[in-house]
């Protein structure tokens, strides 16, 4: 009878070996597949076999304006009840900002006039040199403000003959299709015996290169 017993004991015990050895080999398994950082509270787990994954951040930024140099001008033409306005006025452009830019030039002007008045034939021509500077602000591509102060020496010859100084301010504005201007200007010290034009509304036409 005690041989019986002391066999059940032995298959017992072996067994409870066994069961313990799997438990040791399974909790060993868990905790080499389990991480835990302690100095990262927001970090929980990570299996043996995690992937590391990097995120590149590109922060893009505007290229910055470089202030510029351009050549370009306007090219005047009127006419009017028996005369005819020519403006040819190269000028150089320094550009400040996208928007902005400033320009110097020079002007020359040939005006003539046919009238007849009490059986008086009243002819004359004049020539007229000076310079202008000027400022422009473009708000969107195609659209153009500027602001110019222009200064002629004026010749007249023909009926009768005179020669001064005038002075000008034009507001202007126009419309720009690639290297092209068209537009109209305001003399807002228009006098009708000392202005080289007819009127005080004169239309430009503008070149960029």
């Amino acid at each position: 009878m005690i041989p019986f017993f002391n066999s059940i004991h032995k298959k017992f015990i072996m067994k409870k070996n066994i069961l313990l050895i799997v438990l040791i080999v399974f909790i060993s398994s868990v905790n080499a597949q389990t991480k835990v950082i302690p100095n990262n509270p927001d970090y929980q787990y990570q299996s043996g076999n995690e992937t590391t994954t990097q995120t590149v951040i590109v922060q893009k930024t505007k290229p910055i304006f470089q202030p510029f140099w351009s050549f370009g001008g306007n090219f005047g033409l009127a006419f009017w009840n028996g005369g005819t306005d020519i403006l040819i006025a190269p000028k150089a452009y320094y550009h400040i900002s996208p928007q902005f830019f400033t320009g110097l030039g020079i002007s020359y002007l040939y005006s003539n006039s046919s009238s007849y008045y009490q059986n008086v034939n009243y002819d004359y021509s004049s020539n007229s040199f000076g310079g202008s500077v000027m400022i422009g602000y473009r708000p969107i591509q195609f659209l153009l403000f500027s602001a110019e102060y222009e200064g002629l020496s004026t010749n007249y010859s023909g009926y009768y003959k005179n020669s001064y100084w005038n002075n000008a301010i034009y507001l202007g504005a126009s419309f720009v299709t690639g290297p092209v201007s068209f537009g109209i200007r305001y003399d807002v010290l228009y006098d009708t015996n000392q202005s080289v034009y007819s009127s005080a509304w004169t239309p430009i036409i503008g070149f960029y290169f």
